[in-house]
């Protein structure tokens, strides 16, 4: 009896030493399997954390809300009482996640075979590959992350999304006529607010004759009033003027400047460091400096007339951090109603491989292949081209100080978005 109860503690003992080896092999592969998951997906990790806190967050304010009033005032469209937290995550101590960093070695590769000057930022399924600058980029004391560059036409993005933000107030919609604002344009009573964002509207501007005389902003809305024309056409033709008078549509609404309603609703809301308007740079506005196609520094000095003339169209400044917030935001409904951005942006086939709509391009690239949102600009030596998926996922934002006349920095872009469109392979 003695010896049964013996063999029965000493088996009840090593089952026990079993049991815990079993522990000991489980836990280290469940650690083993989290740090492989840390490396490989560090961002979306954050991420999902963020998310997490956000919406824990939002759900405790709006229990402790639900009793008092709502607010009618349509004047406030992003005010609100937590912060805003992008989709990607921009943190400069962010390395490259293990699985895209071949796809950071390969942009390396391309941009060293080639001569370009500027900053890049790349993202991949909202993850950060690069964010370089490179070439006559580099030859300022702060970092790329830091460097911001003016973005010429892509600013038309911009006076698009306050637009769509009026009509998700109920001011404004997409089949309003022009001339309930500006009944002195010709034609205005058969142009549209969907027209003009399509630029299928007929208006025209030869802004080249403008006089240099012109100075500020209200002789320039003066003389867009007196001379703007309209040809009985809805082909799409490549006119300005249509986001000039968008922008001061802006103004007549909402009743201040264009760049107060832009800070009010976008910049202020996404706590964007690194956007602003010309006239407002400063040292710490990090615009890097432009170069000539030969290679020699230009002058980085903009005439009063030229900055004017690009009311809604090209007088801004930004960073490609910033830029990515706010379409990400756009895309993520942080503006407005989904359908609003459908109907402004997201336009239903058919229109053949290009159609052009709020500022942007939504083209296909390559036969059968994704489409695509493409926006590219030129002003002073500035050339910012963009090209990101349909819900923004995949962003490639190449802002060059280096305007070149063979297209070099638009080849150089669509050829990025390519590298980081492949699958991934690592090398064995």
């Amino acid at each position: 009896m003695k010896k049964s109860r013996m063999e029965y503690d000493k088996l009840k003992r090593k089952q026990k030493w079993i049991g815990l080896l079993f522990f000991l092999i489980g836990s280290l592969i469940t650690i083993s399997i989290i740090i492989t998951v840390m490396a490989l997906y560090p961002n979306e990790l954050t991420s999902l954390v963020k998310t997490h806190v956000t919406s824990q967050s939002t759900s405790s304010s709006s229990t402790s809300v639900d009793d008092k009033p709502t607010s009618t005032d349509s004047s406030e469209p992003l005010q609100q009482t937590h912060t805003f937290t992008p989709r990607t995550n921009f943190a400069e101590n962010t390395e490259t996640p293990l699985l895209l960093k071949p796809l950071k070695d390969k942009l390396e590769q391309d941009i060293a075979s080639r001569e370009l000057s500027g900053t890049l930022l790349a993202i991949k399924n909202n993850q950060v590959i690069m964010y370089n600058s490179f070439g006559y980029a580099t030859d300022v004391p702060w970092k790329a992350q830091e460097s911001t560059y003016m973005i010429a036409s892509i600013q038309k993005f911009y006076t698009a999304l306050l637009i769509s933000t009026l009509i998700s107030e109920n001011k404004l919609s997409l089949d309003t006529t022009l001339n309930k604002f500006f009944p002195e344009i010709p034609g205005s009573d058969q142009i549209t607010i969907d027209s003009m964002l399509s630029m299928t509207s007929g208006l025209k501007l030869d802004t080249l004759k403008a006089p240099t005389s012109i100075k500020t902003q209200k002789d320039w809305e003066n003389y867009i009033l007196k001379t703007t024309t309209h040809q009985n056409s809805t082909e799409w033709d490549y006119s300005p003027v249509n986001f000039g008078l968008l922008a001061m549509i802006i103004e007549k609404i909402t009743g201040i400047s264009y760049a107060d309603y832009f800070n009010k609703t976008v910049k202020k809301p996404l706590d964007l460091k690194e956007t602003g308007f010309y006239t407002e740079l400063s040292d710490n506005s990090h615009l890097v400096p432009v170069y000539e196609e030969n290679g020699t520094a230009a002058k980085n000095e903009i005439p009063d007339y030229a900055y004017v003339r690009e009311l809604g169209t090209g007088n801004m400044y930004t960073s490609p951090k910033d830029f990515a917030i706010v379409v990400q935001a756009l895309m993520d409904g942080r503006f407005e109603d989904l359908n609003n951005i459908k109907a402004a942006w997201l336009k239903a086939t058919p229109y053949g491989t290009t159609y052009y709509k709020s500022g942007l391009y939504r083209k296909v690239l390559d036969e059968n292949g994704p489409t695509i949102f493409w926006g590219h600009g030129i002003f002073r030596g500035y050339e910012p081209t963009v090209i990101f998926n349909n819900d923004a996922s995949d962003m490639v934002i190449y802002f060059s100080n280096q305007y070149l006349t063979n297209k070099s920095n638009t080849i150089a872009t669509k050829e990025f978005y390519d590298i980081i469109s492949q699958n991934v392979t690592f090398n064995q």
